[in-house]
């Protein structure tokens, strides 16, 4: 018994002992798990969340430094206001979320994403950065000046790098006053198409020479309403806005704000130029302004530096829910333990490797390559003519080329090609050369690059002239021009010079792109079909005109696009 006993009693400290070593490996296990734990989020920080927070406030002070030389203290860089405050900051900031931080961001990753989560970072950095930085410039550019004060409105010309004045004596002249009504149709996100009226009035000042006061009245209506419906919302409002013009009232008035180069100066300029007045003293135009400047200033501070804490911790939360991914688990073990930074690539070698590679391979197509470069080389000449980056007016495309009717009464007839080369804004540029670039990627192939390009200026003028003298639009950009490249390669896809595997991708591709365009033509611009009857005309033109170039010269289309395998 006692023999038992003693077993029994051994057999239980055995099994203790055991649940002892049990216990403490999973003591073990959870102190390494909580420690590896602690070291992701150090490395988290450290490689993530660190280097952005440092970028983005190097970013703002570089910049905001960099805006004071060039813009405010030695005005040697004649940019508009609205490529300070908004345009720059904006690419500034996609450009070094992209460049800098994209292989940083791209080791994490976030479990309730099933795919990639890159661009839940690549939104957040780019907001987080770009809302403090525009913030910032509009702080900066009213910060970096004082209200000079002035006797008369005629010793502003004094002070030339100044930008808000104080004027005790002043008085417009209203009886002579001009105006000028600007408007611009515009297509929503869920196709609704919206009229913007701009109404403009330049009053000068008496004892004053060349020196007026700005007033200005905007409204939009819905512009797929009947025609009689806008032009009596377009009379109400125009009578609205001369009534509240007449009974303003500038005892109020405490500073002026001269303009400085800006959509909305160049459009009170224009105004002007309607005037019997002539002066060689240059055009100043002061806007009226009420309130403390030191009070705008308090806000806008307040502003930018509260959004600059929001962004930052809720890119801080973003990193810190994130984890590490599965791909890259075992070289981020092993800088754990060394405690290295992580160095994934060197992005700007690689963004120039891209680009390389990119040119290599549109070796074969020359001219898309060339088309595309022309239109880009354009855009930035006429950026610096004066048009504006983001949303052009049809006044601005008009005056660096675009094509409309006066300019061919007028008998600028080259117009009709350089139009091709006009865009309105980023936006239309970026949608142009896409599909340009759509058509072009295998159309040259076949083609050749002589007949492409002789195709591409043919189906253009043909675009541009219909625009013109049957729809009565005005013509910028190669939306039209594609849609007739378009027309040629489906009687080349129809035709099978094309293999199956192409006309299957090409054919699906042109059909895609043309029911989506012509759809979201139908809801903008539903009470005017001309839009659609135009892109309709353009994608018939080619049609035929591809016919024509199968049924002449089917063996060399053939030829060319059995050497390149498609």
């Amino acid at each position: 018994m006692d023999n038992n006993k003693q077993s029994q009693y051994r057999y239980k400290n055995k099994n203790r002992s055991r649940n002892k070593k049990r216990v403490s490996k999973r003591d073990k296990q959870k102190r390494t798990q909580s420690l590896s734990a602690k070291e992701s989020i150090k490395l988290k920080l450290k490689q993530v969340f660190l280097p952005y927070l440092g970028l983005s406030i190097l970013t703002i002070l570089l910049f905001s430094a960099l805006r004071w030389l060039l813009d405010i203290y030695l005005d040697i860089l004649p940019l508009k206001e609205g490529y300070w405050d908004f345009g720059i900051p904006f690419l500034l900031s996609v450009l070094v979320v992209s460049i800098w931080m994209w292989p940083r961001y791209e080791l994490l990753t976030l479990k309730w994403v099933k795919r990639s989560s890159l661009g839940y970072f690549f939104i957040t950095m780019v907001l987080a950065l770009v809302i403090p930085l525009v913030l910032s410039q509009n702080y900066l550019s009213k910060a970096a000046y004082e209200v000079i004060e002035v006797n008369s409105l005629n010793d502003i010309r004094h002070y030339p790098k100044q930008k808000y004045f104080r004027v005790n004596d002043f008085e417009p002249l209203k009886l002579e006053s001009v105006s000028y009504i600007e408007t611009q149709v515009i297509s929503g996100r869920n196709f609704d198409s919206t009229l913007h009226i701009d109404y403009y009035i330049a009053t000068p000042f008496i004892a004053a020479e060349n020196i007026w006061l700005g007033s200005s009245y905007h409204t939009k209506y819905d512009n797929r309403a009947d025609q009689s419906i806008k032009d009596s919302q377009y009379s109400a409002f125009i009578n609205d806005s001369r009534h509240k013009y007449e009974a303003k009232d500038l005892s109020n008035i405490s500073y002026f704000k001269k303009l400085k180069s800006s959509n909305g100066r160049n459009a009170y300029l224009h105004t002007i130029s309607t005037a019997n007045r002539q002066s060689n003293l240059p055009h100043l135009v002061l806007m009226p302004e009420t309130g403390l400047l030191t009070d705008s200033l308090d806000r806008d501070f307040v502003w930018g530096f509260g959004s600059f804490f929001i962004g930052m911790v809720l890119c801080l939360l973003l990193v810190l829910a994130a984890e590490f991914d599965s791909q890259e688990k075992k070289s981020t073990q092993k800088h754990i333990q060394k405690q290295k930074p992580v160095k994934k690539r060197a992005p700007v070698s690689d963004l120039s490797k891209s680009l390389v590679v990119w040119f290599r391979s549109n070796k074969e197509r020359p001219a898309t390559l060339m088309l595309i470069l022309t239109c880009i080389g354009a855009f930035i000449l006429t950026v610096f003519m004066g048009m504006d980056i983001i949303d052009s007016l049809s006044r601005q495309v008009n005056s660096v080329g675009g094509l409309t009717m006066d300019a061919l009464q007028a008998g600028k007839y080259w117009r009709v090609v350089t139009a091709l080369f006009v865009h309105a804004g980023i936006m239309h540029l970026v949608m142009s050369l896409g599909m340009l670039f759509a058509t072009g990627y295998i159309l040259e192939k076949v083609l050749g690059p002589i007949r492409f390009t002789i195709t591409f200026f043919i189906c253009g003028i043909f675009a541009n002239v219909l625009g013109v003298l049957y729809f009565d639009m005005d013509m910028a950009g190669v939306w039209g021009t594609t849609f007739g490249l378009f027309g040629i390669a489906i009687p080349l896809v129809a035709f099978k010079v094309f293999n199956k595997k192409y006309r299957e991708l090409f054919g699906g591709t042109i059909a895609a792109i043309l029911i989506i365009t012509l759809n979201s033509m139908f809801f903008a611009f539903i009470n005017t079909l001309s839009y659609m009857a135009y892109y309709l005309l353009t994608l018939c033109f080619g049609i035929v005109f591809g016919v024509v170039m199968v049924m002449t010269q089917k063996q060399s289309l053939l030829r060319n696009a059995r050497r390149h395998n498609i």
